[in-house]
């Protein structure tokens, strides 16, 4: 190879759930697109709450599109999840990414957000996929400004100067879940690196009347205040420091690996009685091994010997079969019409 010739690009798959026209993903897109070969393919759509859905029995269209800060992206009628699959093992297939980003989220992903965050289920489906995958938010709040997203943006950027920083998340495995405070990047006071927290949500459902008295809902989930406990992911934006906490698709609870296992016999008693008792799928139970179970009922005996013997074959319009394992036969609508008339 010649020594003169020219390292590639780093290449970059970038996907949301906010939508590919939102404000998050276009100052996140213009600050990546200087440096990285930049590939977008994002919902449509707003798909915030998401999760890890997949859209199953309906089709995806896919279109290409002028984003706002410039770039060419694709907008997939999709889940974020769909997103990252359609890009990985299609849009992309020949020139795979070396980092699939997510973001930037309006809004932070902290405590139990991540369970229904479809920002960070899409950086899990890249590292499900085999690729170091990162997710970005923004502790911004709907409806109140300014929204600092060029802050978000210049932290991701400084996270990816540092390839050392994330070369172990594929072998881990685990994401970086990334949440920036919404400040000015002269406010920010650091890296954090932190736990998952958590926190509530005030007034999740909330019930509502049509003009007839109809009852109809929303899923409204209020976000109750930050986790302010040492080393959660809340207590980093509480203080102005980004917080970065690694996630993986692993959701055992090791804690309790132990204890259910000293248990586990509690039940396995309560199984055995009732296999014992009805048989595997609630049939009875299987004779005992060196007994042989006997047919020996004369009705039991006539009624098998009846079945042995096919019945006599019936005519007329009327007539399905023509005997016993015979072929169905379709009824005419003229038969069926005659049947009737009479």
């Amino acid at each position: 190879m010649s020594a003169t010739r020219k390292a590639r690009r780093i290449r970059i798959l970038l996907t949301n759930d906010d939508g590919i026209f939102a404000n998050g993903i276009n100052a996140v897109g213009a600050a990546l697109a200087a440096t990285f070969d930049v590939t977008v393919v994002a919902p449509e759509g707003n798909q915030s709450g998401s999760s890890h859905s997949l859209t199953l029995g309906d089709i995806l269209p896919i279109r290409e599109v002028t984003m706002p800060c410039g770039l060419k992206g694709f907008a997939l009628r999709g889940t974020p999840t769909d997103c990252v699959l359609v890009a990985l093992l299609d849009v992309m297939k020949d020139n795979p990414p070396d980092i699939v980003v997510s973001g930037c989220n309006h809004g932070p992903n902290v405590g139990v957000d991540v369970l229904y965050s479809g920002t960070v289920s899409a950086a899990l489906e890249g590292l499900r996929q085999g690729h170091p995958s990162i997710a970005v938010s923004l502790d911004m709040v709907h409806g109140v400004q300014p929204h600092h997203f060029e802050t978000a943006a210049a932290v991701l950027m400084e996270i990816l100067a540092e390839p050392a920083f994330y070369a172990d998340l594929v072998k881990a495995p685990a994401i970086l879940n990334v949440n920036v405070p919404n400040v000015p990047l002269s406010d920010v006071q650091g890296v954090m690196i932190t736990k998952q927290g958590f926190r509530a949500y005030e007034n999740f459902v909330e019930k509502q009347f049509s003009p007839r008295g109809r009852a109809y809902y929303w899923i409204a989930g209020n976000s109750g205040p930050h986790d302010a406990k040492p080393g959660s992911d809340g207590y980093a934006l509480i203080n102005n420091y980004v917080s970065v906490t690694p996630i993986n698709l692993d959701l055992t609870c090791d804690e309790l690996l132990k204890p259910l296992e000293d248990r586990k016999d509690l039940v396995d008693k309560r199984l055995a009685v009732v296999t014992s008792a009805r048989g595997t799928f609630g049939r009875p139970a299987a004779p005992a091994v060196g007994t042989r179970r006997s047919v020996k009922s004369p009705v039991a005996a006539t009624s098998l010997n009846s079945a042995s013997k096919a019945p006599p074959a019936r005519t007329g319009a009327a007539s399905h079969y023509s005997g016993a394992g015979s072929e169905v036969k379709a009824v005419s609508a003229t038969a069926v019409k005659k049947k009737h008339k009479r």
